[in-house]
């Protein structure tokens, strides 16, 4: 039968071993009878056997010795031999050992019936107190961290100023350039503890979000829409394997103008975002027909075959929106209050805020700013596409033109800037 190995003992099997080393039987026969390999007992027993030392003099010279005050003490009037620290000493002390335990397989003095009254060092297994000390040693082993004060300074001269720019842990694991001595859980517990220069509250989305109070309401959509219901999108993909593009629009303060428009590439992960003067269908068609200008006809019809929106009014002019990418029926819309549906696009808004928070005016931005926005968003590591980010996967797959002809570049993992510091034009209520 072959025995359990890298498994613990329990506090019973301590016992067990204890009682069964009292009678006398060896290792193997213990081994055997609580299911273990003979080599995880010895190791057991090597390593929570308690040493008890004798309380007089053990030294073979004893029953003639008359020495006295070897230790260097006039006041004691005993002899050096009636001392058990004689040892310590005196030169000519020699120790004295018992036979049995010298002639004993295991070298314990669990068997042995005169133990209680032997005058030699006595070598013992006690189960209860084995596992007390084993259990005080695993939780020790656990506590505190395993490193250096070196490996502490390197750690926090590499992730404090990344984490300082927005970057996630994930993304400095997975894109450091100098080979970080811990995983990406531990950098996590040394934030906790506050153990570096940064904590968890500067860590981008530390704080958790209110959950939703109420369940998303379903409503009718508009007669006008039919054809383009989120029911028809579902038909459509069915049979037409084409990529999807979420396409939303991110507001600002109260009174701007000014909004963000998004186009997420579900495929990629990747986001890309334009600035509207105005928030209105109009201004939606019209920046339309400038990426379609930009790209040219075929690439852009290649890169915008199928567009999934929400009910926006914004996003009213299904005619404006469907000749802008050359007719049919590529705009569809999600069922009213259920953004669930585009969920990828939503989502990569979370980080879109990391740069630009809430609250934030977008009126002081241009385009320049919102393509270096997109091109930090779209170079950030995501642990959803295994260590990679969104630019990896799209510049594989789509042509170099699209990302000349609309300035987008890849970012170096350690220049990616998560903040709002990323974008030079502040908000001047700030």
């Amino acid at each position: 039968m072959q025995k359990k190995k890298s498994t613990h003992l329990s506090a019973d099997d301590r016992i067990r071993i204890e009682s069964l080393l009292c009678e006398g039987y060896s290792m193997r026969y213990i081994a055997d009878r609580i299911d273990k390999a003979p080599s995880t007992i010895l190791r057991e027993v090597s390593k929570h056997t308690l040493v008890h030392t004798p309380k007089c003099c053990d030294c073979l010279n004893a029953p003639d010795c008359t020495l006295k005050h070897v230790c260097g003490s006039t006041g004691c009037r005993n002899k050096c031999k009636t001392c058990h620290k004689a040892e310590s000493y005196c030169s000519d002390y020699v120790k004295v050992q018992c036979d049995s335990l010298l002639n004993s397989p295991v070298h314990l003095c669990n068997s042995c019936h005169k133990q209680r009254y032997c005058h030699f060092e006595k070598r013992l297994y006690d189960g209860r107190s084995a596992d007390s000390e084993y259990r005080s040693t695993l939780v020790n082993s656990r506590d505190g961290f395993d490193l250096t004060a070196g490996q502490f300074q390197t750690i926090n001269d590499i992730v404090t100023p990344l984490v300082k720019k927005g970057q996630s842990i994930y993304h400095i694991v997975n894109t450091s350039r100098v080979s970080l001595p811990v995983s990406e859980s531990t950098i996590r517990r040394l934030l906790n503890g506050s153990e570096l220069d940064v904590c968890r509250l500067d860590l981008p989305e530390a704080v958790k979000r209110r959950p939703r109070k109420k369940s998303p309401a379903q409503s009718t959509a508009p007669v006008a829409k039919e054809g383009h219901l989120y029911k028809d999108y579902l038909a459509y993909i069915q049979y037409d394997d084409i990529p999807t593009v979420q396409m939303d629009c991110v507001e600002g303060i109260q009174d701007d103008r000014a909004v963000i428009l998004t186009l997420h590439f579900v495929m990629f992960h990747m986001q890309l975002l334009f600035i509207l003067d105005e928030h209105t269908s109009a201004a939606v068609v019209s920046m339309l027909d400038i990426i379609e200008q930009s790209l040219g006809r075929d690439l852009f019809a290649s890169c915008f075959p199928l567009i999934l929106t929400d009910n926006g009014h914004e996003f009213s002019d299904i005619e404006g929106m469907e000749r802008s990418i050359y007719g049919g029926q590529c705009v569809f819309f999600c069922e009213p209050n259920r953004s669930d549906q585009k969920a990828a696009c939503e989502n990569n808004h979370r980080l879109l805020r990391d740069i630009v928070p809430k609250g934030t005016s977008i009126e002081p931005f241009n385009q320049t700013d919102m393509t270096l926005a997109a091109n930090h968003l779209n170079s950030y590591v995501r642990k959803s596409l295994f260590g990679r980010c969104p630019y990896d996967l799209a510049m594989a797959a789509l042509p170099e033109d699209f990302f000349m002809l609309l300035g987008l570049e890849h970012i170096p993992a350690d220049d990616v800037i998560m903040k709002p510091g990323l974008l030079k034009r502040r908000n001047p209520s700030e």
